[in-house]
């Protein structure tokens, strides 16, 4: 009953980047950034993309090492770019890195964004994917919130196994798969703070039940090697045609 009241006194976000500022979002977008700039650190190239949670792009990818990073949303909010992400208005194999920061869960179009990512990603480009995990404390308090509609309970949380079937059919390949948070998911300071035993056995005995799923992809592009038939190669008539030997040196009738 007490866990009930503690549920229910927390105030409601209206979007993701609110609720990142809240006491346990902090420290929920701190583990993850720990965990993803050595990551970032390593990748170049010249542009990078976030779609979702716009609010953070800047600290998250502070340490990436692409020289030009945009934020891209379809909503009335401070983004670079401002467009549908099912219909991205970029050039084919121009952008070096994509962020999709919990914007697959909140979307009724995730294959088709799947699908402009892969378009615009170049070969070799890296796509990085965070969200909810639903196997966790969090996911089960999101199977008994989720009809209220309420950030971040709301949206649908995807498995990293279905996710990962996803990429492979578009040709990628996964790269590393994080695990972050094991805090218990109630947004109080004080609550956070005396659970700490609890998230220290959460990281050891259930390493799967963290709060966030962070998967890392490489587009892999094979090269067409045309394949020749041996029927293509081969000519009606030989070069030379060979003189029968038989009946050489025979006689024949004028």
């Amino acid at each position: 009953m007490r866990n009930y009241r503690l549920l229910s006194t927390e105030k409601h976000c209206g979007n993701i980047d609110e609720w990142y500022q809240r006491p346990l979002g902090q420290q929920l977008f701190d583990d993850l950034k720990t965990q993803l700039d050595p990551l970032l650190t390593t990748t170049f190239g010249y542009y990078a993309l976030q779609i979702g949670c716009t609010g953070h792009a800047n600290r998250l990818l502070d340490s990436c090492r692409v020289r030009r990073k945009f934020s891209l949303g379809s909503e009335n909010v401070s983004v670079d770019l401002q467009a549908y992400p099912a219909l991205l208005p970029i050039a084919n194999d121009s952008v070096d890195l994509v962020v999709l920061m919990h914007h697959l869960s909140n979307t009724t179009e995730p294959h088709a964004i799947l699908r402009e990512v892969s378009r615009v990603l170049i070969p070799e480009g890296k796509l990085i994917i965070v969200d909810f995990n639903p196997l966790s404390l969090w996911g089960l308090r999101y199977f008994f919130q989720s009809w209220l509609e309420q950030v971040p309970w709301r949206g649908h949380y995807y498995t990293a196994r279905r996710l990962t079937d996803w990429m492979q059919l578009l040709g990628f390949d996964q790269q590393k798969h994080f695990r972050v948070g094991y805090m218990p998911p109630i947004n109080r300071r004080s609550v956070i703070r005396r659970q700490s035993w609890l998230e220290k056995g959460l990281k050891n005995w259930l390493r799967f039940s963290a709060a966030l799923n962070v998967l890392v992809f490489d587009k892999n592009i094979s090269p067409m090697t045309p394949v020749r038939h041996r029927w293509v190669t081969r000519k009606l008539l030989p070069g030379k045609i060979a003189r029968p030997n038989v009946g050489r040196g025979m006689k024949y009738d004028n």
